[in-house]
């Protein structure tokens, strides 16, 4: 229990409205201040210094200010209709620091919970670029009415459902894709669902999945100066037949350029464990808003030409030689089959959708692609390779995505 020593000091009136401070030492209380109200006379007050004692100050001098105005009230002069000025005066003193005492810890929490005020453009501009980005997470699906791989049929007759999840952090990105065939046909005999061909050849492969494939990739992308962008990645194929009696892994690396008018990039794949296949592949891109037609809503375009260099020489070229297609002028025996090595441009892909964000993170796009053989080899290589023994193919269908 903390023990008060009482000091007494002389009685100073001070002068006419103001207040007069005493600081005068105590045996017990150290950092005691004496005040001297105006109008008051003797009346002194012991306040604290000490932070944690406002509650204690403000009690004692409400205390005080209460019992002088209960004692100098309103009264009028003996003999005249004059009131007391003198006490008209103190009372209303009283009052008025009474009511700063009483409201002003109130002000004080109320300045101190009002919002700050905005920062200005650069503190905000430099708080964002200080805070690292969230990662961020995909679901999409695309339902296509065929599967084309690099201008190569991997369907025929028949809807593909195609989903996709990708996770994207500070440039590292990772994703699995998958394709399943809702109903599996083929009319390419090098590419048979039973293997009942009529003479079956070695170059034939057999199989009936409708779960075909499953690709899982991982990337990095960095932009090195502002516009400029570099990409490496390895990307795993789980095959099934007959599109492939097995697997296949491709490292790849590009570089991208952001134009004015559009995006360039140019993207080198290489297979690493079966074939040795080298891909090519420039692609342009371009992306127009559609605000008057839905806001938020982008044309995207694009336009992708490849070069396939296959460096093993077992590669069927054509389907010359094979049962029911004319012979093959070129064909070693004892395989009748067009086979070799084969460099050469390949495909081109024209490319088209309509993106329209369903909400904040749900977006639905129609789109369509068109396949073109660049030389007549390609033409060749792409009916050899085909389910359906065409080159050229037109894709339609519809994607649905969800990024949170």
């Amino acid at each position: 229990m903390e023990q008060i020593c009482t000091v007494r000091a002389p009685c100073v009136r001070p002068p006419h409205g103001k207040m007069q401070v005493q600081r005068q030492k105590s045996r017990c209380i150290k950092d005691a201040i004496y005040v001297s109200l105006p109008y008051f006379g003797k009346a002194k007050l012991k306040i604290y210094r000490e932070p944690r004692s406002l509650a204690r100050n403000l009690l004692t001098l409400s205390t005080h200010l209460w019992k002088e105005i209960s004692w100098h009230r309103f009264t009028l002069k003996k003999g005249a209709n004059e009131m007391n000025l003198p006490g008209i005066k103190k009372t209303l003193t009283a009052c008025i620091i009474l009511f700063m005492i009483i409201f002003t810890p109130f002000a004080a929490l109320r300045a101190e919970d009002q919002p700050a005020p905005a920062p200005a453009p650069e503190e905000k501009a430099a708080a964002t670029e200080e805070k690292p980005p969230a990662p961020s997470f995909s679901l999409s699906t695309d339902i296509l009415n065929q599967y084309i791989f690099r201008g190569a049929a991997q369907s025929k007759d028949s809807a593909v459902i195609q989903p996709a999840f990708t996770a994207t952090y500070l440039g590292f990105s990772a994703n699995i894709w998958g394709n399943f065939d809702t109903s599996r046909h083929s009319s390419n005999p090098l590419m048979t669902l039973t293997g009942q061909a009529a003479n079956p050849l070695s170059q034939q492969r057999v199989g009936n999945a409708k779960w075909t494939e499953t690709d899982f990739t991982v990337s990095y992308t960095k932009e090195v100066c502002p516009n400029f962008s570099v990409l490496i990645g390895n990307v795993y194929y789980g095959l099934q037949e007959p599109i492939s009696a097995y697997d296949q892994d491709e490292l790849f690396g590009g570089v991208s350029y952001t134009f004015p008018w559009f995006t360039v990039a140019f993207t080198t794949y290489g297979e690493v464990t079966h074939h040795y296949d080298v891909w090519f592949e420039l692609d342009l891109t371009k992306s127009i808003p559609l605000d008057m037609l839905c806001k938020g809503a982008t044309l995207d375009l694009g336009a992708s030409f490849g070069y396939l260099d296959l460096l093993r020489d077992d590669n069927v070229l054509s389907l010359n030689g094979v049962p029911g297609f004319k012979p093959s002028p070129t064909a070693i025996a004892p395989s009748p089959v067009d086979v070799g090595s084969y460099s050469n441009f390949h495909t081109a892909e024209l490319t088209a959708d309509v993106k329209f964000p369903i909400g904040k993170y749900v977006t639905i796009a129609p789109k369509i692609a068109l396949w073109l053989p660049l030389t007549s080899a390609a033409s060749d290589y792409l009916e050899a390779n085909s389910l359906d023994t065409k080159s050229t193919h037109f894709v339609g269908g519809i994607n649905l995505t969800a990024t949170f």
